[in-house]
This record gives structure tokens, sequence and C-alpha cells, in this order.
């Protein structure tokens, strides 16, 4: 992955693919909000069928479709979307902000390893690698996303 169309991909990839986590965690149920980290409220409510938790996770998977998309399209797969650059960064921003929670869970790990949560490891270290990569692929490629 060495060019900007190849990082944006990948990325665009990654979102599309996390959205369509979140889609299967609402046909799971109760079981996948614990899970994945949802927290015992938003479990719980589950478990009560409100659609509450329904709404929010359709929500972020909506969200993150769109992300895919807009990283689809600086990547020149099709048409430019609006405010392409600085979406571009902004997606990368919140991916980046996610992924920097590593160095502190790593520190845990070591510390108290029988107590952390390997698959939070794995998540961040994710959102990382898709907001680097988002943000070297809009920089390799600003010529045409900031146009």
């Amino acid at each position: 992955m060495q060019n900007a169309a190849d990082l944006l991909t990948f990325s665009g990839i990654v979102c599309f693919l996390i959205a369509i986590l979140h889609v299967v965690i609402i046909i799971v149920g109760p079981k996948a909000y614990r899970y994945f980290g949802a927290g015992e409220d938003l479990s719980s409510l589950a478990q009560k069928h409100s659609i509450i938790p329904t709404l929010l996770t359709a929500f972020i998977a909506t969200v993150l479709a769109v992300f895919g998309l807009y990283a689809f399209s600086g990547a020149g797969e099709f048409s430019r979307m609006p405010m392409l650059g600085p979406i571009l960064i902004v997606i990368g921003s919140i991916f980046n902000l996610r992924g920097l929670i590593l160095p502190l869970q790593l520190f845990n790990l070591l510390r108290r390893p029988h107590k952390s949560d390997t698959k939070e490891i794995f998540f961040s270290l994710i959102a990382l690698l898709t907001g680097i990569c988002l943000f070297y692929g809009t920089y390799l490629n600003r010529d045409f996303i900031f146009q």
C-alpha cells in the first residue's frame, strides 16, 4: 500500500466493515452489545427490546458508511464528495483519537495482564492504523482532494 488510492481504499473498506459489524450487533442483540463494550445500560435496553440501542447503533453504522464513501471518493473511486479534504481530515482525526488510547491500554496490559481486554487493544490498533492511512492517503492525494 504505497499510493494514496490504496491507503484511502483500505480506510474505506475498514469503515464499511465496521459499519457492517454494527448492523450485526443489532441483529445479534444484547450479547453483542455487551461483548463489544456498549455498556450495561445499552445492553439492558436491548434486552428489554427498546428501540434506543437499535436506533443509536444504526446511526453509528450509517455514519461509518458515509466515512467509507468519503474515503473511496478521496481514492478517486467515484466523483468528489462535498468538502472532501476537510472531512477526510475530520474522519482521520476521529479514528486517530480513538486509537490514541492504545499506549494506555498496552501499559495496563503490562501492569495487569489478567485484567486487560485484548479485543479493546485490537480495536484501538485498527482505529489508529485506519486514521494514519486516512491522514497519509489524504496528504499524498492532496492535489486531487483539495482542488
